[in-house]
């Protein structure tokens, strides 16, 4: 009874460190997907605030031109800007909310548990078992019979 008791704790460590290893796995693949797109959103985001700028000051020249008072076309593309950004949270807020839930769901929820497999693998740890026990069990038959192995 005493060394089936060690042999139980002696699998629980070895579960536990199989889990310990596989939560620190997801945990480093998750935060390399999550670094990856902050940094990508950061470099975006400069790219984009540069192209609104000189796009800006390009469509302030030509409504010079236009219109003839420089004033009035910061004016006029302050409001054009204003217009977009109040447009983007409107419209855009829900499309991006869904993606962004769409995608963290899918990363969170989809694939199989830790608790899924490790049963795996108890399950396939039992089946080894029960068939090295048939072997030993023929062995002995084999052997009882007068055979050499």
């Amino acid at each position: 009874m005493r060394k089936e008791t060690s042999l139980i704790g002696e699998d629980i460590r070895k579960l536990a460190y199989r889990v310990e290893r596989y939560l620190r796995l997801e945990a480093t693949e998750r935060l390399t997907v999550l670094t990856t797109v902050i940094v990508l959103a950061a470099v975006t985001f400069a790219l984009a605030t540069s192209a609104i700028f000189f796009f800006s000051t390009g469509l302030v020249k030509t409504l010079t031109l236009l219109t003839g008072d420089e004033m009035v076309s910061y004016y006029m593309v302050g409001a054009i800007l204003l217009l977009l950004i109040v447009l983007m949270f409107v419209i855009g807020r829900p499309l991006i909310e869904s993606r962004l839930v769409k995608t963290f769901s899918s990363q969170l929820l989809d694939g199989t548990s830790i608790t899924e497999q490790v049963s795996a693998k108890s399950n396939s740890d039992e089946q080894i078992q029960r068939l090295a026990e048939s072997l030993v069990a023929e062995f002995d038959e084999y052997g009882k019979e007068g055979g050499s192995l």
